[in-house]
């Protein structure tokens, strides 16, 4: 298991203060989230000589990008609003390309209320296109899960099993995860977001989590998803990740 933080905790940060914190702490990996307004810089617009740039600057310091976050969603019952996110997803998806991202996370979302049976169609039809665009790329679009209208197992394996793309996986988005969640994210799982409540040493759910996990034998990232509209302190960041990557190689 590795150890990421999302540019939410740093919105503020320039891309080489993000770069640099990353490089001198325990993280291994910093998450992009784009069309958010941090202050990083980059996103979907961004030219091809610059995202060369930020590559390079990454690889040089030894930090991993492991995934490109946006607020697509796939859900949009309005065929103009599903054709103005599934643009945004594949310009997305050639920026982890060019970033050497391997995956960019994507929401079921659509600003309805549940997912309906015609909801899950959309959402999987749409990963389906996206994978297959994605595919000889190396990147792979991901549905976050825990989340909006995908709150939990059911709704999960609901469109999991509509798609039909290999090019497919799920993110979890807690540090909590049941055992009928697992079993319908097991096979198709890339990513994690933790959120406030690992900044507690007293909770032990990472801990959970990190033993189930290395168990199974997950390799990817576990990511600090911290939404607070400012930056968190730097040795609040510093030491989460000290216990973090302790608790990892302890489960």
């Amino acid at each position: 298991m590795r150890l990421s933080y999302m540019t939410f905790v740093c919105p503020d940060w320039e891309m080489d203060q993000v770069i640099r914190f990353a490089a001198e702490t325990e993280y291994d990996g910093v998450e992009i989230r784009v069309d958010a307004g941090h202050k990083h810089g980059v996103s979907s617009v961004s030219s091809a000589e610059a995202r060369k740039d930020v590559k390079r600057r990454f690889q040089d310091a030894g930090v991993a990008i492991p995934s490109v976050a946006t607020s697509v969603h796939f859900a949009c019952p309005e065929p103009e609003k599903r054709t103005r996110n599934m643009d945004a997803a594949k310009a997305n998806l050639d920026l982890a390309a060019d970033l050497g991202a391997p995956v960019v996370r994507i929401f079921a979302g659509g600003g309805i209320p549940e997912l309906t049976d015609d909801a899950a169609d959309r959402v999987a039809a749409a990963f389906d296109e996206a994978g297959e665009y994605a595919a000889d790329r190396g990147v792979c679009p991901m549905l976050e899960c825990g989340h909006d209208i995908i709150r939990g197992a059911a709704e999960a394996a609901k469109v999991i099993e509509r798609v039909n793309t290999k090019n497919f996986c799920t993110l979890w988005n807690h540090a909590t995860m049941d055992d009928a969640t697992y079993d319908v994210l097991k096979d198709h799982i890339r990513h994690f977001h933790v959120h406030k409540d690992v900044l507690d040493p007293a909770d032990t759910h990472i801990n959970d989590l990190a033993k189930r996990m290395k168990a199974a034998g997950y390799a990817g990232f576990v990511s600090l998803e911290i939404i607070e509209k400012r930056n968190l302190p730097e040795p609040l960041l510093r030491q989460t990740a000290t216990r973090l990557q302790r608790i990892f190689a302890e489960a």
